[in-house]
């Protein structure tokens, strides 16, 4: 299983058999033998590099789980002081910030575990849980994930508001006077790019001006605080610039988009420490204040 997890990370025999300090063709064995006593294949060995079978992708999710309570139980029995167990979660750069210190502000035993998490690109988030690379996500709606194969919680609704910095006299400095606004916008294809090129679609779109695209709404808001356009940002990451007039809303008709936060993982069981953060975390109220 450790040879799995190995070969899994860098997809390639002669690297994993280094590491393994084995020779290429006995990592080779051990993981036919493996997949012999499976009844099915974990990789696919014709595509370069390696990649997961789906039966291979789900399968290694039960392989991290049972590793992840073998080696705490072991810790356990050896006396080991200061066991912690291990929690995986990868998140949408854009609710990182909010969701975890609201996590571990609830944790009372959050010093027992360890977490991981990882900040990726909204649209890496789904292949990472696809992939058996973390126990969770935290990501917006998501139509794949929406199945049999997966569990999810919504964590709250949030709301995308049109924001511009102000002028030095304190009032917008961008309206809906000036014609033409410089949008600092998402790429096409993320989650909150849609949102907002919909609305454009629909309503807006002789309005704006593309200037800037990311998929990060941290630069985006960066880039709007700085003065050089408009752009939508949610709600639960410009509190404060709202109350200390850093950011101002320009009233525009039905320019505020709605947006569903949800905690997904699989419908496999999970190690302990994930399991019980689960139940946790559906009994955190997430409201927005």
């Amino acid at each position: 299983m450790y040879d799995l997890i190995v070969l899994e990370k860098y997809r390639n025999f002669t690297v994993a058999a280094d590491i393994r300090n084995i020779s290429q063709s006995s990592l080779s064995r051990r993981i036919q033998t493996l997949e012999n006593s499976l009844g099915f294949e974990v990789f696919d060995r014709d595509t370069s590099p390696l990649k997961l079978t789906e039966k291979g992708k789900l399968f290694l999710l039960h392989v991290r789980s049972l590793l992840d309570d073998f080696e705490y139980n072991i810790d356990k029995i050896k006396g080991t002081n200061d066991i912690r167990s291990r929690v995986t979660i990868a998140s949408a750069h854009s609710l990182a910030g909010y969701i975890f210190p609201k996590i571990l502000g609830n944790l009372k035993n959050y010093q027992e575990k360890i977490f991981y998490v990882e900040s990726i690109n909204v649209n890496e988030t789904v292949d990472h849980l696809r992939n058996g690379k973390c126990d969770f996500i935290a990501s917006f709606y998501d139509d794949e994930l929406m199945n049999t194969q997966f569990l999810c919680h919504k964590l709250f609704s949030a709301k995308l508001y049109l924001v511009t910095a102000p002028n030095h006299l304190g009032c917008p400095k961008f309206s809906l006077e000036d014609g033409s606004l410089p949008l600092m916008n998402y790429t096409d294809d993320s989650y909150m790019g849609k949102k907002v090129n919909k609305f454009l679609q629909e309503h807006q779109s002789h309005s704006f001006s593309t200037t800037f695209v990311s998929s990060m709404s941290i630069l985006l808001k960066d880039m709007i605080k700085g003065g050089y356009g408009v752009g939508w940002l949610p709600d639960y990451s410009i509190q404060d610039e709202l109350k200390n007039n850093e950011l101002m809303v320009i009233p525009l008709k039905n320019s505020v988009l709605s947006v569903d936060i949800y905690l997904y993982r699989s419908s496999s069981r999970l190690n302990a420490a994930s399991e019980g953060l689960w139940s946790f975390v559906k009994a955190i109220d997430w409201e927005i204040t």
